[in-house]
């Protein structure tokens, strides 16, 4: 799924928070940690933004398409997904 993210992120280094309007920096994952950002739905197939910088990474990075979704939702069903902590 990392290929999808990437295909959209190209040269992007910011993005906007649907929620303020604000133009913030995306999640750096070297930089930043996961869970600070970004939590799992209610049956862990979508991710959601828990700030700024998460939201706009989640829509700027289009991480809840529905190839994601429907991958998530079968990794679930499998028993292979969410990842623990």
């Amino acid at each position: 799924m990392w290929y999808f993210c990437n295909l959209f992120k190209g040269q992007q280094t910011h993005g906007r928070d649907p929620l303020t309007g604000r133009r913030v920096r995306l999640f750096h994952p070297r930089r930043q940690r996961w869970r600070r950002h970004f939590q799992w739905s209610q049956g862990g197939v979508m991710i959601l933004g828990r700030t700024a910088t998460g939201r706009a990474t989640v829509v700027a990075l289009h991480l809840n398409n529905l190839v994601a979704v429907t991958v998530r939702r079968n990794w679930v069903t499998a028993g292979w997904h969410p990842p623990p902590d």
